[in-house]
């Protein structure tokens, strides 16, 4: 065996517990192919973009997509116009949800904006509910050491 092998067995593996790197990856190392893909894009991004420009004013749609895809991107998210009732109490939960089960059923919400609403309804129950413990437990205490 060579004298340079330090802590590899005979095998070619490093012993158990022992790495063959023990520092790591150095912060911001890039990977080779990383490297050389940026190095190829950006010798050509512009006649890239400009040949994607120009397929799209030939009316490839494809094109098009990728254009208006990078300028207007599709929002994810917009805001529900529905009024839910204030939520004091687990009644009120039940309100809600009701409320909004309606909604869905009848075509006013989407199953996904019912499904965000009634999230953030139950999400706001459970802080309901630990506040209500808290004052619970506040209360039990102070009578155990008022005894």
């Amino acid at each position: 065996m060579p004298e340079n092998t330090g802590e590899i067995q005979e095998k070619g593996r490093f012993k158990k517990g022992k790495s063959g790197n023990p520092n790591g990856k150095p912060r911001g190392a890039r990977h080779k192919t990383s490297m050389m893909a940026e190095m190829l894009f950006e010798a050509d991004a512009e006649e890239v973009c400009r040949h994607v420009v120009n397929q799209a004013k030939e009316g490839n749609m494809q094109a098009a997509k990728i254009i208006l895809d990078r300028l207007l991107p599709p929002k994810k998210d917009r805001p529900i116009n529905f009024k839910l009732p204030m939520i004091y109490n687990a009644a009120n939960a039940i309100t809600a949800s009701r409320l909004i089960c309606h909604a869905v059923g009848s075509g006013e919400l989407t199953p996904l904006e019912g499904e965000s609403l009634s999230k953030m309804v139950e999400i706001h129950t459970k802080n309901i509910e630990l506040f209500d413990f808290g004052l619970r437990l506040e209360a039990i205490e102070k009578h155990i050491n008022e005894k």
